[in-house]
């Protein structure tokens, strides 16, 4: 039964979906709770579609799922319904491909649903009365220091696994909720917008429904051919390309605004040389670098963070007494770089990190109470469908030679390899659904450089499925990036998504845009550029805001709240072990 949404979102959000009037509606369904006996008992699922703008020639749905797992898909649901049937956000210039998902907004429901275990479904908790211990930064790999690591990752799973509906929370249940949801519709197909972890349940749907499957696309592709803990192993390799390739080397080709070095080796040795605590301010603090990592347009931050950590560690070497107040005091008076502009940005930045800083050394003296193991819904999820979806290495000594492997190879995040839940999980519940013969055609979307689903699994992936496409944005960063607002990315997939009609090339190579300020694209593997290319650019475009359509950033902002909301990046005191990026 449709109605009104009411006020489910906050009032501006709610405001800015105004213009979609009684097009915007809100359903609560009943599913089993388990798919194998469905007699048994019954969950709520909230679900909530903008209508095709034209009822008498609709065609079907659109559903959306925005990653995590955990994530709730009501939002980017309802962003997408707004910027489809306007061509873009109202007061934005028109998307390239405005006119297309004009057609597709006429034709189609767009349609999101909050997952089993979140937001308008029920919601997943996990809890303990028992304490987690507080371990360093996972960079030592000291056995006292591992131990903790792995004592807390015990601690949440078995926190998880004290709920008996856990088990219930699983990509096969999901996918069996959609195609109810399907079912009421009416509509003999579902058609599918899926990014990160929504490319593993689109094609897990794809595979068990394939008589059902309509126009799929999946974007930011998980490796959804190889089970969960394969394409987790790729995180610290890809997290560090970003890093180093494509964030330091903007900071090296901007040495003379930034400071920190003239190659990507020299501004890498700025984070390299940070002492322990300094380096863990800067991935699990507020100015973290690893949700930055999501975005091509949050590299000039990744920089300006650095430049600021590095003024701190400064001031902390000669800084001599404990009073805070002349510790801020120092923080403030100190020259971060020559520009003004620069030198503004990294001072605000720094006073964040020396709040930070001292709250970890409190931390670490005992003196802040972090109380019992809690997992709230969106991570508590996250846990549950990793686990329950395929097999797990239950092997303490795997995980802690893993994150010693990694740590060596990857050191940004390769030690926290070790913190892995699912090592301490029961048997999964369920498993990866093989290719059928007749599975339909799928258009993935994936840029070369993603750092949270490596380029190397969604190649991988896309080779298992027989007839699928793949439009490959090389030199790119961004994590899940349609609509990209370029033709050659968003002409193909507003076409498929109208009539199912695909590129001509099993493989379409698309160009990346150019990162914030710059006027061209350097590729990773080319030859590095010469200081009179980049000698024009200013720190007032560095420092720009993203000139991007916002539902572009409104996308990228929700997949980057998901991370931090799920693993503890971006919030110190909160999940301090559960550093471990977020797909």
């Amino acid at each position: 039964a449709w109605e009104s949404c009411g006020p489910i979102f906050d009032a501006e959000f709610n405001e800015t979906l105004a213009p979609l009037g009684d097009r915007l509606e809100c359903a609560t369904l009943k599913t089993p709770l388990d798919w194998g006996d469905p007699e048994r008992d019954e969950i709520n699922l909230g679900v909530l579609r903008v209508r095709a703008g034209n009822p008498e020639a609709r065609e079907g749905a659109i559903l959306l799922n925005p990653g995590g797992p955990g994530g709730d898909g009501l939002e980017i649901a309802a962003d997408f319904g707004l910027a489809f049937s306007n061509g873009g956000f109202p007061g934005d210039a028109p998307l390239v491909a405005g006119d297309l998902l004009k057609q597709v907004s006429e034709r189609y429901d767009i349609l999101g649903f909050s997952p089993r275990g979140v937001g308008g479904s029920f919601q997943l908790f996990c809890g303990s009365n028992k304490v987690e211990p507080f371990a360093n930064f996972y960079t030592d790999r000291s056995e006292e220091n591992v131990q903790k690591i792995l004592t807390s990752a015990r601690l949440q799973a078995e926190a998880c696994l004290s709920n008996p509906l856990s088990k219930y929370v699983s990509t096969e249940q999901t996918v069996q909720d959609m195609n109810l949801v399907r079912k009421l519709l009416g509509d003999d197909k579902l058609n599918f917008l899926g990014f990160s972890y929504g490319s593993w349940l689109g094609a897990w749907y794809a595979k068990t429904f394939p008589q059902n499957a309509g126009n799929i696309v999946l974007d930011a592709n998980v490796d959804f051919s190889s089970p969960y803990q394969e394409t987790d192993a790729r995180d610290p390799m890809s997290f560090e390309r970003a890093f180093r390739d494509v964030a330091l080397a903007y900071g090296a080709r901007n040495d003379a605004l930034l400071e920190l070095g003239g190659s990507k080796e020299e501004v890498y040795n700025v984070y390299g040389e940070l002492p322990q605590g300094l380096k863990r301010v800067l991935i699990d603090g507020r100015t973290n670098l690893i949700n930055a990592l999501f975005n091509s347009s949050e590299v000039p931050f990744v920089n300006v963070s650095l430049v600021a950590i590095k003024g701190l560690n400064t001031v902390l070497q000669t800084f001599e007494g404990e009073d805070a107040d002349a510790l801020f005091e120092a923080v403030t008076a100190y020259t971060y770089a020559a520009d003004p502009n620069v030198d503004a940005s990294a001072r605000e930045l720094a006073l964040i990190q020396t709040e930070d800083f001292l709250e970890l050394q409190a931390a670490q003296a005992g003196d802040i109470d972090f109380g019992t193991v809690e997992r709230p819904p969106g991570s508590a999820v996250n846990i549950a469908i990793k686990c329950n979806d395929g097999p797990w290495n239950q092997t303490q000594s795997f995980w802690i030679e893993e994150g010693n492997r990694a740590n060596e190879a990857y050191p940004l995040i390769g030690g926290n390899q070790t913190f892995q839940r699912c090592a301490f999980w029961r048997e999964p519940t369920t498993s990866m659904p093989n290719v059928p013969d007749e599975i339909p055609p799928i258009l993935m979307v994936q840029t070369e450089l993603d750092a949270a689903t490596a380029a190397e699994g969604a190649l991988q992936a896309f080779e298992s499925l027989p007839n699928a496409k793949l439009v490959f944005v090389e030199d790119e960063m961004t994590h899940a990036i349609f609509p990209y607002n370029t033709e050659c990315v968003d002409l193909k997939v507003a076409a498929y998504l109208l009539d199912g009609t695909l590129p001509e090339a099993d493989t379409s190579i698309c160009g990346a845009k150019p990162l914030p300020g710059e006027t061209e694209v350097f590729p990773v593997d080319g030859p590095a550029p010469t200081l009179s290319n980049q000698s024009v650019l200013s720190a007032q475009a560095m420092l720009a805001p993203a000139d991007e359509n916002r539902l572009l950033a409104r996308i990228h902002e929700r997949i980057r709240a998901n991370a931090a909301a799920f693993e503890g990046h971006g919030n110190l005191l909160e999940g301090m072990n559960n550093d471990e990026p977020n797909q």
